[in-house]
């Protein structure tokens, strides 16, 4: 069925993903089913919840800082985390007095833990102000509003700003089918650009997508025994 694969680097953690089937008539069907699969069914690590210390709501000011709750809470949803033990859920604290920008690289991590953007920015404190929060991180699959954080990680999110969060360390997957003619033949090419956050590597992605996909397949054809 498989006719030719290829996986070539095309930028700064962006691939092109060409795959060519012997049947041309499920060229569009697989490579639309693997891009769902891979923006929707990869695991990755977000910040689920926030505790700035003396901060209550997103609606509150905090002293001495240039920037307001909201803002602080839309700079530490672009942090990009890799857990290299697996763990489930963990805390991070930010801890500082200096003044000026605060970055992802002033994070005090659990060990085994990685910030990939440690240039991302998180706020501009003033002089004399210490700025102390704790991020909860989890281990996730896809989009959750808030409230379905909150009914998930409940045990976890104590005193905690809940926020909503999209888990895909994948940013991005376009798909096209290109033609190739030839002079007594033709054949068609999926070919997917796919654009991660730098927290995976994309061959065990794409490998995992295509195992999910084929436990979900099996699943049904069990379900069809049954019945």
């Amino acid at each position: 069925m498989l006719h030719l694969i290829k996986l070539i680097p095309c930028g700064y953690n962006k691939y092109k993903l060409g795959i060519i089937l012997n049947d041309k008539n499920l060229v569009q069907t697989i490579g639309n089913t693997l891009r769902r699969m891979l923006m929707s069914d990869v695991i990755g690590y977000a910040v689920i919840g926030i505790n700035i210390d003396g901060i209550y709501n997103e609606v509150d000011k905090i002293n001495g800082i240039k920037e307001d709750v909201i803002e602080v809470i839309n700079n530490v949803k672009q942090l990009e985390f890799m857990c290299q033990d697996g763990r489930g859920v963990f805390r991070a604290v930010i801890n500082t007095s200096k003044k000026g920008k605060v970055l992802a690289s002033d994070i005090y991590l659990p060990n085994g833990v990685l910030i990939f953007n440690r240039n991302q920015y998180i706020c501009n404190l003033g002089t004399g102000i210490r700025f102390r929060c704790e991020l909860v991180v989890a281990c996730g699959k896809g989009y959750l509003t808030a409230s379905e954080v909150q009914d998930r990680y409940n045990p976890c999110l104590h005193g905690c700003l809940i926020l909503d969060v999209d888990f895909n360390p994948i940013k991005q997957v376009s798909f096209k089918i290109i033609n190739h003619e030839f002079n007594i033949s033709s054949q068609e090419e999926a070919e997917l650009i796919i654009e991660t956050n730098g927290s995976v590597n994309v061959v065990e992605v794409i490998s995992e997508c295509c195992f999910n996909l084929n436990k979900k397949l099996d699943s049904i054809k069990e379900s069809l025994k049954i019945s």
